[in-house]
């Protein structure tokens, strides 16, 4: 498995405001409306995938949509999340809710507009990111809002059911960067372990051996392709939403 480079084709592109790619003069003489900040994980995605799953399809979500945005600037990357429950697999790292929520807080209030959309990669950041842009919100800093990419698509179109490094990441990544992506194998059916309700256990090692729930091995590229599409015009349509505000 080969390591993620950014300047893999097809997605790579280059838009109008990036800041890791532009300078200070030519963010000063741009017209931000909204920024765009990605944030992912690095953890274990099956025997299959790269750590870098997460980021990597937020990120490219991101790239696809600004160039396709009016007056929206993209922000680096958050390439490690809330992820210790993936803590059993070699590779895995991870931070706390509380220092997510400030590091995702503080980059926000640092941006060079007052609107922003934080585009999402891993499910375990979804409540520190919803306390985090609410907060942001509610103290009058600015207006932040989170999409988490799979929730905007139709999965049922594609026959496919969310796991985690299943037949749906594997998809995306099949058609975003196929060099990355060794052969696909099944794993657990279910995510976690439950009793009248109840979890019964809190890392993924404690109910998947190989790291992944869902049957990855019904990954296509062009179910990927499709998945990446919507995604991206959804979040098109949502940063014009933000923009308007």
């Amino acid at each position: 498995m080969g390591e993620y480079v950014q300047t893999t084709k097809p997605y790579t592109k280059v838009v109008a405001v990036n800041l890791g790619s532009s300078s200070w003069t030519d963010v000063r003489d741009a017209s931000v409306d909204v920024v765009l900040l990605p944030v992912g994980s690095t953890e274990q995605h099956g025997p299959h995938a790269p750590l870098s799953t997460d980021a990597l399809v937020a990120e490219e979500v991101v790239r696809e949509a600004a160039e396709r945005c009016d007056a929206a600037a993209v922000l680096p990357t958050v390439p490690v999340g809330v992820s210790e429950e993936h803590r059993g697999f070699d590779g895995t790292l991870y931070v706390s809710p509380s220092t997510f929520r400030a590091y995702v807080s503080e980059t926000l209030r640092s941006a060079p507009a007052n609107r922003a959309v934080v585009v999402n990669g891993h499910g375990g950041n979804t409540d520190a990111l919803g306390e985090a842009c609410a907060r942001l919100t509610r103290d009058g800093d600015m207006f932040a809002t989170y999409w988490t990419w799979w929730e905007a698509v139709d999965l049922d179109a594609v026959d496919l059911s969310m796991g985690h490094a299943g037949a749906v990441e594997t998809s995306v990544l099949l058609h975003l960067a196929p060099d990355l992506v060794d052969a696909p194998v099944d794993g657990a059916d279910a995510w976690g372990e439950y009793a009248e309700s109840a979890p019964l256990a809190y890392d993924s090692d404690e109910f998947t051996e190989n790291g992944v729930v869902g049957d990855a091995t019904e990954a296509t590229a062009e179910k990927g392709a499709r998945l990446y599409e919507e995604a991206v015009e959804s979040l098109v349509r949502l940063v014009g939403r933000v923009a308007d505000r």
